[in-house]
């Protein structure tokens, strides 16, 4: 898998990442930081930015493309510079998979990845957040050595905090 940040030549790609997930009734995109909300290249702008100098909100973090081949099979945000309050509230790492390549493991390679970049920022832990009935999205965080430690009720779905320890290995183990 390749891993990388967006430039203006991926708009056609992106499009059609979102029209997949619009097409399956999907209004929220996970991990893409208002990418339906803004102009593209105002996205791309602001996301190329945010990996070198801090964003007020979010600090430093990398919003990457994650590509199987040439195929564009999610995006991952890594959010290594948040206040306590926001990591509290977002979590340091954010995925979404489209559609038609879920159920394949990406997402649990993209988790590794994103707890070895967190650990490279010496992170001692890192939180991710999960809809407790997103029952994909919590087996990969589980299966990644995710700990769940939290249950809070967002806006209309009860959602499960969870924390990995990243300063040692021990999810790096495949089972």
């Amino acid at each position: 898998m390749n891993y990388r940040l967006p430039t203006y030549d991926d708009y056609e790609i992106i499009k059609d990442y979102v029209i997949e997930h619009f097409s399956n009734n999907e209004r929220r995109l996970n991990a893409s930081l208002y990418l339906t909300d803004m102009d593209y290249k105002e996205w791309v702008d602001k996301i190329n930015k945010g990996s070198v100098s801090p964003d007020e909100h979010w600090g430093r973090y990398y919003l990457y493309l994650v590509f199987d081949n040439d195929r564009l099979v999610g995006l991952l945000h890594i959010r290594y510079e948040l206040t306590d309050d926001l990591r509290e509230r977002y979590g340091d790492i954010g995925y979404g998979v489209r559609p038609s390549e879920r159920r394949k493991g990406y997402a649990t390679k993209m988790l590794k990845y994103a707890l070895d970049v967190c650990r490279e920022k010496n992170l001692k832990y890192a939180i991710i957040g999960a809809y407790e009935k997103n029952y994909g999205s919590n087996k990969t965080i589980e299966k990644n050595g995710g700990v769940l430690y939290k249950k809070e009720i967002e806006p209309k779905e009860l959602s499960d905090k969870w924390k990995f320890d990243v300063t040692c290995n021990f999810y790096r183990i495949d089972l």
